[in-house]
């Protein structure tokens, strides 16, 4: 567990536990971030704050959280969810009373306080208060959606180009980079979701003036931003999948045909390899073969068998032979 209480009298403080509470002085109004609590601490900070028992159990709930926005008797209830590693959601839960605010998240959700304590180190010289965190965190984890959505985009772009000049032997991993790829976009997207109700109860209960009110509206453009990138990742990343497939098809349609000419030409000569065979039968038989006594003078009466035999051998190989070319022509 670590805690943040940042308030208006005291500044910036750090701890290790709740007891950081009764250590600060009066205050005009403080933010206490608890980074991993247990169920024990937000019951206890419930207890302290007036919390209903509801809102404590979705704050501790952080698996069946989703985003929303309830006004709860003096304070406001936000749940406002974010990603941590491109797939993973988290919850980070705003708990908005008067004069004070109280958030809570896990450790991966760390960076968003870094990042708006430094928003906030930047507005020093303004009156700031608890409406002005809430904009400052649900913005953060909005730009840091938009972020990880842009990150998307330059790899789908990657993709769709790969798939449009590499040749498929290079497509290594390809087909499971798409699948990573379209995982994240629907995680982005379901995220998307219910934020811009979210963030436009937000504007209508907190936003107590014009300038934050231009805030909280800037939010929601940017939301919607992020939704139509989505919508477009998602559609060029089907197109480059369809492509993709298309080259793989056409690419076992030239393998196939290639195994089947080289399997058919193999036949043929093996075919032909058959009157080779015959020869060698045939020199095994039992009649005269030229040249076979090379003192005796060849005659036509002697080498007719021979002949014969030798005859019926090419006129076999030529059938063969004219049979294969028939067939290949026609297979044009």
């Amino acid at each position: 567990m670590r805690v943040l209480l940042l308030s208006d009298i005291n500044g910036e403080q750090w701890a290790q536990d709740l007891s950081i509470l009764d250590e600060t002085e009066k205050y005009g109004w403080l933010w206490l971030d608890v980074t991993d609590p247990t169920q024990c601490e937000v019951e206890q900070l419930g207890q302290r704050f007036g919390l209903h028992p509801l809102t404590v159990e979705d704050i501790v709930d952080d698996a069946t959280s989703q985003d929303k926005m309830e006004r709860i008797g003096g304070y406001a209830l936000v749940m406002y969810r974010t990603t941590t590693d491109m797939t993973a959601e988290t919850a980070f839960s705003i708990v908005v009373g008067s004069g004070w605010i109280l958030s809570f998240h896990t450790s991966a959700a760390q960076m968003h306080v870094g990042r708006v304590l430094d928003r906030l180190q930047e507005h020093s010289n303004e009156l700031l208060g608890s409406s002005f965190v809430v904009y400052a965190l649900i913005d953060e984890i909005t730009d840091w959606l938009t972020m990880t959505m842009t990150q998307i985009e330059h790899d789908v772009v990657q993709i769709d180009n790969a798939v449009m000049t590499q040749v498929p032997e290079e497509h290594t991993g390809m087909l499971q980079h798409m699948g990573l790829l379209r995982r994240r976009i629907v995680g982005i997207q379901r995220l998307q979701l219910g934020k811009p109700d979210v963030v436009r109860r937000v504007a209508r209960v907190l936003g107590s003036n014009d300038e934050l009110g231009h805030h909280f509206r800037d939010v929601c453009d940017h939301l919607a931003a992020l939704g139509s990138l989505c919508t477009q990742c998602e559609v060029v990343l089907s197109r480059a999948h369809s492509n993709f497939m298309a080259q793989m098809s056409l690419k076992m349609n030239q393998t196939t045909h290639g195994l089947g000419m080289f399997s058919n030409r193999w036949l043929v000569l093996l075919g032909l390899m058959l009157p080779l065979q015959l020869v060698a039968m045939a020199f095994g038989q039992n009649v005269y073969v030229p040249w076979m006594y090379s003192d005796q003078p060849l005659r036509f009466d002697t080498i007719a068998p021979w002949l014969g035999i030798m005859g019926c051998i090419l006129l076999a190989f030529a059938v063969g032979l004219g049979f294969a070319w028939y067939r290949n022509y026609l297979s044009r």
